[in-house]
């Protein structure tokens, strides 16, 4: 069995170092590979992944952009470096996180026994303490068993984040390739399509990676934001859900004591009080993802976006 990491990247100068360091020091099976996908960067990206060529038994770097036309995103990247992957299976991790010591080997033992894994995402290590603290204690999304939506509609599957997933070759086959359609969810609409099509996703503990957090406000709404506006495109794939006019009126008078208690917040984290860094921060991303919503839910309702096609449905497996 072989193994192809897959890492895309784009613009990681910043922080690509540090997980390139972590990946140096897994112990890699022989005929594994590490797969950087460049997604058209313009910083020194591709000079530092050049400068760890002798760290790695295989390395190779693929192209997901040319320059022309719009750059896509990271689900695009991912399905970029399947297409050019080698292993049998695969291994996903990004650019601003950290793989935990053992990730790979415990990766690679997990997808022994199953066909679609994950494991913990860790919040302290690469983090602020003020907004590891801000983020209910550290127990954040992922952190102690796989994720589930929050909403009581079909396909009633739990997901897992793209950053910290491995799969053998045949899932993504018959479940793939990433649907762009769902920009920053293509991870939780992957992982119901294959649990549809028969493989079931397995939370194993020992595959840990460190995830880092937005720590700018600004970052945290533009993230929040983008998942916002995926909200409604994703379970319409999978549901017949339709939010009707009086739902979305509901949600934009909701919007008033919310953007009260946002001006409350950013007054406390002006003056520094009762943790009003951290409260605000988490303010921030709430507003990104209300408006995201609002914004697709609008776009629906006036016949501006087009429903993507529908995923398979449980009933019609």
């Amino acid at each position: 069995m072989t193994i192809s990491v897959i890492l895309p990247c784009y613009n990681g100068a910043a922080t690509l170092a540090v997980q390139l360091e972590s990946l140096a020091r897994q112990d890699w099976p022989v005929g594994s590979e590490l797969v950087v996908v460049n997604n058209g960067s313009t910083d020194d990206s591709m000079a530092i992944v050049r400068s760890y060529r002798d760290r790695f038994p295989l390395l190779r770097t693929v192209d997901a952009h040319d320059g022309s036309g719009p750059r896509l995103g990271v689900a695009h990247s991912y399905n970029t470096g399947v297409k050019a992957a080698r292993g049998d299976r695969f291994a996903f991790c990004e650019a601003d996180d950290e793989v935990g010591p053992g990730w790979l080997v415990a990766m690679q033992r997990a997808l022994e026994e199953h066909s679609l894994v994950s494991g913990p995402l860790e919040y302290t290590r690469l983090n602020e303490p003020w907004l590891v603290a801000a983020c209910n204690h550290g127990r954040w999304r992922q952190s102690d068993g796989l994720m589930r939506d929050e909403v009581d509609l079909p396909p009633h599957l739990p997901f897992a984040f793209g950053c910290n997933l491995g799969m053998r070759r045949e899932v993504y086959e018959q479940a793939g390739p990433f649907d762009l359609s769902v920009q920053t969810a293509w991870d939780a609409d992957f992982c119901w399509q294959a649990q549809l099509r028969g493989f079931p996703l397995h939370y194993v503990n020992d595959v840990q990676v460190h995830y880092r957090l937005r720590h700018e406000t600004l970052a945290m709404f533009r993230q929040a934001r983008n998942w916002g506006r995926d909200r409604i495109p994703l379970l319409s794939r999978h549901s017949d859900v339709l939010f009707d006019s009086g739902h979305l009126v509901r949600e934009v008078f909701g919007l008033v004591p919310y953007g009260l208690q946002g001006i409350k917040l950013f007054l406390m984290h002006r003056f520094n009080i009762r943790r009003g860094k951290g409260a605000f921060a988490l303010w921030c991303w709430g507003a990104g993802f209300k408006i995201g919503y609002l914004e697709t839910h609008w776009r629906y309702r006036t016949g501006r976006l087009q429903r993507p096609q529908p995923a398979l449905r449980a009933a019609g497996r």
